[in-house]
């Protein structure tokens, strides 16, 4: 599936009105029935507030409010800013709730209603939604009011206010959902953290937009499911042979640490790639050897250039290299890595150590012979960008977008929701996995996934993001099966 940001939703009601002929008051009016329809099943006789602002996203709940009104349930409205909504629109469904008797609340009982509420719907702000709700304003406190209300059921109208939907940054007075009922199309932001914690089960409600509209839309981000990974896997044609699926060289491991090649190589040889060869000194490979058979095994070192040119050699025969995994910080190795990067014609991909190695001397990126693809870990990412770890999770997909544009690379940055960002500004979000996979080594597994499909002929962007979703498909099969904690 896609998403959009919030541009295209302002693009797409546009066409709906100019080229499709569809009022936007019938946009309103259908998206109130999708939302009533859909959260139907979660709803019972019991009382039901309705928080709406001064925007289009009021008017779906002024109009979900009348819905409800007419169905007998028990709702009452808070109209947050006192007064009638701006646009024609809502304000139209502002009079419909009014004229068929539906209860507005006295500003002197806000409070005391959502305390009392069974079911509280958000619809304060909409996509448009940026900047920040002050903590001293009614409406922050409002929000509060209802996060703070924990046996009710809460229910966003297309988003949760106080999350900007095309990069999933929060406001800290953010309406705390368990379900989004968002409209038409899926926003960015909801699926990045620390926005996605906020929206609980997200649920598309489809609101009337032609089918031929959708293809007019440029969309900003993509999300695998089981069926892109299926179509876009190589085919394993019949007549074929161990060269026919890519040839890998690892440069990982360290005498100390070779746990993460194995981990590493065994998901490698496990997603379907031909040959594997790794490259390391000869007491870290007499380690790897008791644990892994099929691997080729090349005894080198990194202590003088002659070395390091026998590694990029090898590197220039393979499909892709995987640099990094346990590597250590041996300066030698440093430099090779460094060699690597600027010199090899071999796919890359750069993971734990081979990122450390580039701290120093980020620029090398700039120099690599393909597009790389790196696979940080937000600690990890957190040191490339000079940042902390708490500002690298609060714009994870901001953050991502830009290193990938100014580096030249693939960044996946791992994590709840890996982002996978492109170059060119193409990027993906993964939606698999679980915290069951939040355990030393997982990353490893996942960058031997990525390898693997590079080298067996992916596009680096392709590549990582169906590596994502194995990767957490594999964990969530796993956890199904026997716990999160096993």
């Amino acid at each position: 599936m896609y998403t959009v940001k919030s541009q295209t939703i302002k693009i797409a009601d546009k066409l709906a009105q100019s080229k499709y002929n569809i009022p936007y008051l019938t946009l309103m009016k259908n998206a109130a029935m999708q939302i009533y329809k859909t959260v139907l099943p979660f709803l019972d006789k019991n009382k039901i507030v309705i928080l709406c602002g001064k925007g289009n996203n009021a008017g779906d709940g002024y109009e979900l409010a009348r819905i409800l009104h007419s169905q007998d349930f028990n709702v009452n409205v808070i109209n947050v800013f006192s007064h009638e909504p701006n646009s024609d629109e809502a304000k139209q469904c502002f009079e419909d709730f009014k004229n068929a008797g539906g209860k507005f609340t006295e500003p002197d009982n806000y409070f005391s209603e959502i305390e009392k509420a069974d079911i509280i719907i958000d619809a304060i702000f909409g996509v448009g939604f940026s900047g920040n709700i002050p903590s001293d304003s009614l409406t922050a406190k409002l929000i509060c009011a209802s996060n703070q209300n924990t046996d009710a059921l809460k229910i966003a109208v297309d988003c949760p206010s106080g999350i900007n939907c095309d990069d999933g940054t929060v406001d800290k007075n953010t309406f705390r959902a368990q379900i989004t009922t968002t409209l038409a199309l899926y926003k960015t932001g909801l699926f990045s953290y620390p926005a996605r914690e906020y929206c609980g089960k997200i649920l598309l409600c489809d609101i009337g937009f032609p089918k031929q509209l959708y293809d007019e839309l440029e969309y900003d981000c993509f999300v695998a499911d089981d069926d892109y990974v299926k179509y876009i896997l190589p085919k394993r044609p019949q007549n074929s042979h161990k060269g026919t699926f890519g040839k890998l060289l690892m440069f990982c491991a360290s005498r100390y640490m070779t746990g993460c090649a194995v981990l590493c190589a065994n998901a490698a040889l496990r997603s379907g790639v031909g040959l594997l060869n790794i490259a390391r000194d000869k007491k870290t490979l007499s380690i790897l050897q008791s644990h892994l058979a099929e691997p080729i095994f090349t005894p080198v070192s990194t202590k003088n250039n002659f070395s390091r040119r026998k590694i990029l050699s090898l590197s220039d025969t393979c499909n892709a290299t995987l640099i990094g995994c346990g590597l250590g910080k041996d300066k030698n190795d440093v430099k090779t890595v460094h060699s690597l990067i600027k010199n090899s014609q071999s796919k890359l991909i750069i993971d734990a150590d081979g990122i450390n190695a580039l701290i120093e001397n980020i620029n090398v990126l700039k120099e690599a012979c393909s597009v790389p693809v790196i696979t940080p870990h937000p600690a990890e990412f957190a040191r490339l960008i000079c940042c902390t770890v708490a500002q690298v999770q609060s714009n994870r997909l901001n953050l991502a977008r830009k290193f990938a544009k100014e580096y030249s690379c693939i960044v996946v940055l791992k994590g709840a929701n890996t982002v996978i960002a492109a170059p060119d500004g193409k990027t993906a979000i993964n939606l698999t996995g679980n915290p069951g996979m939040a355990t030393g080594g997982s990353g490893d597994v996942l960058a031997g996934i990525i390898v693997s499909l590079l080298g067996q002929g992916m596009e680096p962007l392709t590549a990582a993001a169906c590596g994502a979703w194995l990767h957490g498909s594999a964990g969530d099969l796993c956890a199904e099966q026997i716990g999160e904690y096993g």
